[in-house]
């Protein structure tokens, strides 16, 4: 399997096939059937009395091929590829709650906080704001870049990565308007696009280019590059930004690195993981990182070595922290996970 290739199957899914091509990828004119409120009992995989040493992992059936999770006070938001719609669901029932909410067009992911839940809609280059409040879409799609890929909200605002241009959007989190547009910080060509990842935090906006294997960093005021473009590993795919630094996951060369945003400087060498490396999410003291091996690594800040990989099935993306538990998407089985290791 080629890189690209690899890349489109974690990252774009469906998005790699025309739209509307094939019956089941966001845009298809065929009807798909909704997604159902499942109790955690008819969807997890794992035993109910799990021995102690394994993570207790609740499985929740989406029916849209899930891409993304994000979360909020009382609220975890997934992203249905399939169907163009965000579904809301109960961290305490693990249940989806209410109709999932349309969309645009081939939504591919979603972030939450400051007062609303955003998601890119890829083909519809456009962003879709959600009330958590009222679970309602508030006003129209907001036109952003090329073909939008990635959402963050962080330092003030929400930013959105646009794959075919190679630029970053900055939006007002009060008013959903367009603040500023970047210049091209990642990518080789115009129509060329890099299936990049996203983080706002540790006071700036961090963007990975797969294909040039570096970390840029914008200023979360003038939204432009700070300093040279950061190398990191083989085919960075995902970043995270917390309080102990900001982490790359390399699916490449199955690697995470950490970088110190005082001095943008890699801090020791490359984390080696097993399996391939493909969503990280910030949690206190360190990061847990998932892989395509179905299994999350925790990776200790104050060590910076990772521990052994928990086995969780599946196929783990689009991975989110919080209160305690992993929520991940696994668009390959149309899930959502949650994991408490």
């Amino acid at each position: 399997m080629s890189t690209l290739t690899r890349r489109i199957l974690v990252v774009a899914a469906c998005l790699a096939l025309s739209s509307g091509a094939t019956a089941g990828c966001g845009g298809s004119d065929e009807p798909q059937s909704q997604p159902k409120s499942t109790s955690s009992e008819s969807s997890t995989q794992e035993s109910t009395t799990p021995a102690a040493d394994e993570p207790v992992v609740d499985v929740i059936e989406t029916g849209g091929g899930p891409t993304s999770v994000a979360l909020s006070d009382g609220a975890v938001w997934a992203v249905l590829n399939q169907l163009d719609t965000v579904a809301r669901i109960d961290p305490e029932s693990k249940e989806i709650v209410g109709e999932p909410i349309p969309v645009g067009k081939a939504p591919l992911s979603v972030a939450a906080g400051e007062g609303g839940v955003w998601v890119a809609n890829t083909y519809g280059d456009s962003v879709t704001r959600i009330d958590p409040e009222t679970n309602e879409v508030v006003g129209k799609p907001i036109r952003v870049g090329d073909g939008p890929m990635a959402v963050a909200v962080g330092e003030g605002s929400a930013w959105v990565f646009n794959a075919l241009d190679g630029t970053v959007t900055r939006l007002d989190t009060e008013t959903g308007k367009v603040l500023s547009t970047s210049p091209r910080v990642i990518g080789r060509a115009v129509g060329n696009p890099d299936y990049a990842g996203i983080a706002a935090g540790a006071g700036a906006v961090w963007v990975v280019s797969p294909s040039e294997g570096t970390l840029v960093r914008l200023d979360a005021e003038t939204n432009k590059p700070v300093g040279e473009p950061i190398e990191v590993g083989s085919g960075p795919i995902s970043v995270a930004a917390g309080e102990e630094g900001v982490w790359v996951a390399n699916i490449d060369d199955a690697t995470v690195t950490r970088v110190d945003p005082e001095t943008n400087e890699v801090v020791g060498e490359p984390i080696a993981l097993e399996g391939q490396p493909v969503a990280v999410a910030a949690g206190e003291g360190g990061v847990w990182v998932a892989s395509l091996a179905g299994a999350v690594t925790w990776i200790d800040a104050a060590s910076n070595e990772a521990g052994e990989p928990i086995s969780v099935g599946g196929s783990p993306q689009g991975l989110a922290f919080g209160d305690g538990a992993l929520w991940a998407a696994d668009v390959f089985n149309g899930t959502v996970m949650r994991i408490e290791p």
